[in-house]
Order: structure tokens, then C-alpha cells, then sequence
């Protein structure tokens, strides 16, 4: 009797067992095709990576390497019941990428088409400040490196006091006061800002970051010659267009300056060399120049689309306002700014 109890008694433990073991995932296999270029639309001069990155680690892995026309395929197998974020980005050293998010591919498919993953040079930000120990003047650098741990804390005016010094200790030091620029604009002294991204483009033509700066600071104070004069300068002296910013800079300045078909051309090639629409307010300024133009139709379409990009920028109220008003009377009351910087 006791040996039937416990064959029972192990029988619906089998039994109970298999109830509570979780369902076996069902997955899909799909093929993702996309391609990875450059910021200009270009692929890429050497070959790139395309890893994918999850929520949870066991999701993330490698994946294949680009073609030399930057394009690439990755059978991968989906389930769509898993609870986690998924998203795709290429890997160079050097380089960053944008994402393309696959949390929710349609596995109803065998191929799923992507946009294009874009890559920029990592730490292409203009304000960033990277100094190499080998470009800091012998005079310069006690006082750069305290400036460098004023920012860690972060004081402001610490720092700007340092980079004063380290300045006047290296007249030529371009970086010092491509930094000084960059730290007096954050305790709002433009003006200072202003004379020290001048006196860095002076001490090195070549170095380009304190030309978008400026022509930034430019556009910040309304001075729409210098902001025209240093985007053109940059663009004369920056062959490979490192910073493509710049011509939305210098649209800015030219429809303020009534040069409606200039300011055309300019936002024009800034939305060309910006197919991951990382700025948007391109196609705001564009659709203000058609506008201008008379163009009602274009200037919707490309204020829409701006909209699109960017749902919720600073003053989205003031841009739906004047969208709205287009072609009537009360639209010059709703005057945003082209951008906001």
C-alpha cells in the first residue's frame, strides 16, 4: 500500500511538473537587410560591424560585417512573445552610430528591410574638450589641468579662471581657448566667448571647432555678417565638411540677411549631409524660406515633417502656431526662432 501512495504521490509531481515549466519559446527566423553609410550617404572606407543590443544580455550578440558598398545580412531568430528592447548599431573604432530599434520586427515576414545605420566621427561634438597631453604648451599646462579638474566638479568659474591663465601663459595655445569659449558660454559671458573662439581660429585656422562656435554665438546674438563671414571661412577651410552643422549656421545668417536663394542652397546641403536626421530644425528652416518664398504648400510640407522628426521640441507651441497661420495675416504675429540653440 505504501509503494502504490508513493508512485501516486510521484505521479502527480510529474504531472505538476510539467505544468509549471514555462511554454517553449516560438521563434521566427528573418532575415534583416540593411547597410551602414556615412554621415554624407557615402559607405563607409572600411569595413564595419553591426552588433545587436538588448535589454537583457542574453539577447545581445554580434552580428555580420558590411560589404564594401556598406550593406549586410543577418538571419537572426525572432520571438515575438520575448519581454525585452532590441536595437541595431554599427561598431568602428572611432566612430558612433545611430540605432535602429527591432524590439518589433514582423515576423509575418522573411526579410526585414531596415534604414540606413549612419556613422560620425565619435566626439564630434564642437564644445567637447579633448586636449592630448603632447598639444598642451609646457607653460600652459598647470593651469589647463587645473582647469580640467575645476570642470570635473563642475565650477565654472574655476575653470575659466585657470584657462585664462593658461591662455596668457601660450598665446598660441588654440585649444585653451577654443576651451575658455567654450566655458564662458556656459557662464553666459557671450561677448568673452566670442573673443576667445576668434583669438583660437587666429592661433590655428586649421583647428576647426571654435569656426562652429562661433558662428553659433553668432547666430545666439543676432549678428548675422559674422555668423555668414565664419561659416563661410570654416567651409573654405574644412574641405571634408567634418562639421556639417555649419550650413544650417549659415542658412540661418543668409535668410536673415534676405539672400533667400543662398539660404535655400545652404539648408538644402545641410539636409543632405544629414540622412539620419540628427538635426531636424533643417527642415524647419527650410520650410521658413519657402515661406519667404511664397511657397505656402512647400513650407507646410517641410514644417510637418520637421514636426515629425522632432514632436516635442522647446517651443513646439510657437512652431504650431505660425503652421497653422501660414498664409494669413496672423502668422507674422508667431515670429519662432529659426533655431534653437
Amino acid at each position: 500500500m505504501r509503494s502504490v501512495c508513493l508512485a501516486l504521490s510521484l505521479f502527480f509531481v510529474a504531472v505538476l511538473f510539467c505544468f509549471i515549466q514555462p511554454a517553449s519559446a516560438t521563434v521566427y527566423p528573418i532575415i534583416v537587410k540593411g547597410k551602414v553609410t556615412m554621415e554624407d550617404g557615402s559607405p563607409p572606407p572600411f569595413t564595419a560591424g553591426i552588433e545587436r543590443v538588448c535589454s537583457d544580455v542574453a539577447g545581445s550578440a554580434p552580428g555580420p560585417t558590411t560589404n564594401k558598398k556598406g550593406e549586410y545580412l543577418w538571419r537572426m531568430d525572432v520571438d515575438p512573445l520575448a519581454v525585452r528592447a532590441c536595437f541595431l548599431r554599427a561598431t568602428q573604432k572611432g566612430y558612433i552610430s545611430t540605432t535602429i530599434d527591432i524590439s518589433a520586427l514582423d515576423t509575418t515576414k522573411t526579410v526585414a528591410e531596415l534604414p540606413a545605420l549612419v556613422l560620425s566621427v565619435r566626439g564630434s561634438d564642437p564644445a567637447a574638450i579633448e586636449v592630448s597631453d603632447s598639444n598642451i604648451p609646457l607653460r600652459a599646462k598647470s593651469s589647463f589641468s587645473a582647469a580640467m579638474k575645476a570642470l570635473d566638479k563642475p565650477d565654472y568659474t574655476e575653470a575659466a579662471s585657470q584657462l585664462e591663465k593658461a591662455v596668457n601663459a601660450s598665446p598660441k595655445f588654440a585649444e585653451g581657448w577654443h576651451a575658455l569659449g567654450a566655458v564662458n558660454e556656459r557662464l553666459d559671458k557671450r561677448a568673452d566667448a566670442r573673443a576667445a573662439y576668434e583669438h583660437a581660429i587666429e592661433a590655428d585656422p586649421k583647428f576647426f571647432k571654435p569656426y562652429v562656435l562661433l558662428a553659433r554665438v553668432c547666430i545666439k546674438t543676432g549678428d548675422w555678417a559674422c555668423a555668414s563671414k565664419t561659416s563661410e571661412s570654416l567651409l573654405k577651410a574644412d574641405k571634408k565638411v567634418q562639421y556639417p552643422e555649419i550650413y544650417i549656421h549659415q542658412a540661418v545668417a543668409r535668410y536673415q540677411q534676405k539672400d533667400l536663394p543662398g539660404a535655400e542652397m545652404s539648408v538644402q546641403e545641410a539636409i543632405r549631409l544629414d540622412p539620419g536626421h540628427k538635426r531636424p530644425r533643417e527642415e524647419y528652416v527650410l520650410g521658413r524660406i519657402l515661406e519667404a518664398k511664397g511657397d505656402m504648400n512647400g513650407a507646410r510640407e517641410h514644417i510637418m515633417k520637421y514636426l515629425e522628426l522632432e514632436p516635442a521640441p522647446l517651443d513646439v507651441q510657437q512652431v504650431k502656431a505660425h503652421l497653422n497661420g501660414l498664409g494669413k495675416p496672423e502668422a507674422a504675429a508667431v515670429d519662432p526662432q529659426l533655431e534653437v540653440l
